[in-house]
């Protein structure tokens, strides 16, 4: 009888290293796509601006990753914004809610702008940048990402 429960303990821990790893290895994968994702938005951006004014609301966000979101102004136009790094900005693409915090209504700002997380948690813009979105677009394609 002993013998067979080590046995099935040693199965049940087998399973659930596997598991771990299986779950571990597709983190690592979507951390890498992210990455990726991140790298090509990067290569696909102007110079940094301190400011942007919108002439109507933004059309949304994407979370790219821990320190950088996509804003999208229309359909057609977005900004790579890039983060500080902060302890408070980890794991942004688990919140269930975002808000952009601008100071002055229309614009966004490395001076004064701040990602709002779900439980208050601010993380400041570091770099606001205007990315060609065909250009983004086809070479995303092509890294078939």
């Amino acid at each position: 009888m002993k013998k067979k429960s080590l046995i099935s303990i040693l199965i049940a821990m087998a399973m659930t290293l596997a598991c771990s790893l299986t779950a571990a290895a597709a983190g690592n994968k979507d951390e890498g796509r992210s990455e990726e994702r991140l790298l090509l938005l990067r290569a696909n951006a102007a110079e940094p601006v301190d400011r942007v004014r919108f002439l109507r609301p933004m059309h949304g966000f994407d979370v790219v990753s821990d320190r950088a979101i996509l804003v999208w102004e229309t359909p057609f136009k977005a900004w790579l914004v890039e983060l500080r790094e902060s302890a408070a900005c980890q794991r942004l693409e688990n919140e269930l809610s975002l808000r952009l915090d601008v100071r002055s209504g229309d614009s966004l700002s490395t001076r004064h702008g701040y990602l709002v997380g779900r439980n208050g948690i601010l993380c400041r813009m570091e770099t606001i940048r205007e990315v060609d979105v065909p250009a983004w677009r086809e070479a995303r394609k092509e890294a078939g990402l």
